[in-house]
């Protein structure tokens, strides 16, 4: 089991935009020559390159809802304001849930019309249309090969399509288990057994990292295929060279499947807190954890950084972050303090991993606030160096933890062992045991 949380850490560790580590500097030199739009500008920001000052043409004079949805793309990354454009695709929902195809609302036959405003307002972080109807509306134009088509009501199913109605279906809360998107998954993996594009694996990539389903590596590579000498995709392997449409892709899709995050969550989570703006202590941290599911904020929409986190929170960060909450089975009868308590089971995984222990007493205190000290000592158990904790006698029971935890580089700024540590500074703590990995053997 030691091995299994070592592996999850090494992991966690590569989570970081690795891109240009990975050898794409020619691939990102390749769209910044290029004229870009708002796909471009994202793949560019995927791969963690500024792109502050970047030309993107505004879009006000057309009446088409998909130059609206594809120019906040490339606007969200830019940080500008897109909510007027927001209202636009939202005000073009009709009675039947689809979003139009022309923003006077008319137009029921694009299907990436609909598919599209619901994954850029997801990016926009602007929810107030009728997702219901939206999900209705997506469920009943999928096709009985499990496909979508380019058009609403023709029976071809376009393989593209079919894997952006993925992302449209993890956005609207459906999931790998769901008939819709099982059907979905089934479809392409036929197509790509048939025929394919760099555009389409591309979108199976962007595809299942949005679930949460990490792409196999034999998907990179049949990705890969596809990159030529200069950095660029090029569409299909029998075509002479790369193009702009299809290097966009292929990027997007390599940094999604090595970030091991959906640039879609990033998206939507780069104005999601009120109270959270970058440059304040420990941001890119807690969004480092956010992208992935390890935190997570309140329904009026802060963050509260600066509050202090209780055991069972920690407990809970702890066993999200080291990747641990797949095995979340029975819950713990070791604290009596814990029976019906909502963190019971993740305390459970966390006890029989050794990275937690009670206060005494049979109880767990889970809804005390966490110490320093107990951070430090549940940060040197997860990383599997208690073995080294040295006693200092006469000293306090946490002396040696602290004293570990600090040569191993895992203490937040402002670490006090007897102050409370607050949800940024454990957002720090539990980045910092991802980047100095484990030692568990």
């Amino acid at each position: 089991m030691r091995r299994i949380i070592s592996l999850m850490l090494v992991v966690l560790i590569g989570l970081t935009s690795v891109s240009h580590a990975a050898g794409f500097e020619p691939t990102v030199d390749y769209l910044k020559r290029q004229e870009l739009d708002g796909w471009g500008i994202l793949a560019l920001y995927s791969s963690g390159c500024s792109v502050s000052g970047m030309n993107l043409d505004r879009v006000d004079s057309s009446d088409v809802t998909t130059d609206y949805e594809a120019y906040i793309m490339g606007a969200v990354p830019l940080e500008r304001d897109v909510s007027d454009y927001g209202k636009k695709i939202i005000n073009a929902q009709r009675a039947s849930g689809k979003f139009a195809d022309y923003t006077d609302g008319t137009g029921e036959d694009l299907v990436n019309a609909h598919i599209w405003g619901i994954i850029s307002l997801y990016a926009a972080n602007l929810n107030s249309y009728d997702r219901d109807k939206a999900l209705e509306w997506l469920k009943q134009n999928q096709n009985q090969d499990g496909g979508f088509p380019v058009f609403a009501g023709d029976p071809a199913s376009d393989p593209d399509m079919t894997a952006m109605g993925i992302i449209a279906y993890s956005i609207l809360g459906l999931n790998e288990s769901s008939n819709q998107v099982k059907k979905a998954l089934t479809f392409l993996e036929g197509y790509l057994d048939k025929r394919e594009s760099c555009e389409t694996i591309a979108w199976y990539v962007l595809a299942k990292v949005k679930l949460g389903l990490q792409a196999d590596q034999r998907l990179l590579g049949r990705l890969m295929e596809y990159r030529m000498q200069d950095g660029s995709f090029k569409h299909l392997k029998s075509s002479p060279g790369g193009n702009y449409m299809a290097t966009w892709h292929g990027l997007l899709a390599v940094n999604d499947y090595n970030n091991r995050v959906s640039i879609f969550e990033v998206l939507h989570n780069l104005k999601r807190f009120t109270d959270l703006q970058k440059g304040d202590y420990a941001y890119d941290e807690i969004m480092y954890l956010v992208n992935r599911g390890v935190l997570s904020g309140y329904p009026d929409g802060t963050f509260r950084p600066d509050s202090p986190v209780k055991r069972a929170e920690f407990a809970k960060f702890l066993v999200y972050g080291l990747g641990l909450q797949n095995r979340i089975s029975e819950g713990t009868l070791e604290f009596s303090d814990l029976k019906g308590h909502w963190s019971n089971k993740i305390v459970g995984i966390a006890v029989e991993e050794g990275l937690i222990k009670g206060v005494g007493s049979g109880r767990f205190a889970p809804e005390d606030r966490i110490t320093g000290a107990q951070v430090a000592a549940m940060l040197v158990r997860a990383k599997g160096v208690e073995g080294s904790v040295q006693t200092m006698a006469g000293g306090n029971w946490y002396d040696g933890y602290v004293r570990l935890a600090g040569e191993q580089g895992l203490l937040y700024e402002g670490f006090d062992p007897n102050g409370y540590a607050t949800r940024a500074q454990c957002a720090e703590a539990i980045v910092r045991l991802h980047r100095q990995g484990s030692n568990k053997s």
